[in-house]
């Protein structure tokens, strides 16, 4: 029986500013890059076979310091990359809020109603997820002990797919800067294990939303 762990990219400055990243290309800052060698402490007792990342910059940065502390290479997918916010990126809650007031509203409470103006449904990001495992277990089988490691919104939806939890439910999942969630893959099933494991870090951490 395989285990799957689903890690989050570490502390970006759009994360400290509220600001949504989507697929705005950004690194790690001094914060993320010691969260994420302190999630590869944390996962030092961990046997894994196979490490997946998101092929956005802040996702193989984190991923990078977990493959250099196993010595094993990582893989980048673009079907892992974090959910496109359209007109929304760069831009703060509050200005949103203020431009878009009925989407913003939707995107809170109607998640799966939500159409981002120029974006991504979290319908369509979530069939990028479900074929990502597909990907994944084509290349690894169901055996293996794989981390994967991409963004808050993307995690969230791989949890509901597990978990058969509705789109509506979205925001009911926490999901931490390098949390790390863990399924177990029992003959094909996915069985979450643990959610948003973060306490690991040695400064309390702040649940960014994306």
């Amino acid at each position: 029986m395989g285990k799957i762990y689903l890690i989050r990219h570490g502390e970006t400055d759009s994360n400290l500013g509220h600001k949504f990243q989507g697929q705005m290309d950004l690194p790690l800052n001094g914060t993320g890059l010691s969260q994420a060698r302190q999630m590869a402490q944390y996962m030092a007792s961990k046997k894994i076979d196979a490490i997946y990342s998101s092929s956005m910059l802040r996702a193989r940065m984190t991923a990078a310091e977990l493959a250099m502390s196993r010595n094993l290479p990582y893989r980048s997918l673009d079907l892992l990359k974090e959910i496109s916010f359209g007109d929304w990126e760069g831009l703060e809650y509050a200005e949103i809020t203020a431009r878009w007031p009925k989407e913003m509203e939707a995107f809170l409470h109607h998640p799966a109603e939500w159409e981002p103006p120029h974006g991504e449904t979290f319908a369509a990001a979530q069939e990028r997820c479900r074929l990502a495992f597909e990907h994944i277990f084509a290349e690894q089988g169901h055996d293996k002990n794989i981390a994967i490691v991409s963004h808050g919104g993307i995690i969230r939806l791989q949890l509901c797919l597990a978990l058969g939890i509705p789109l509506n439910n979205l925001w009911r999942l926490s999901v931490y800067n390098v949390s790390v969630s863990t399924l177990s893959d029992w003959q094909g099933n996915l069985c979450v294990d643990t959610m948003n494991v973060a306490d690991f870090l040695q400064r309390s951490v702040e649940a960014h939303v994306i």
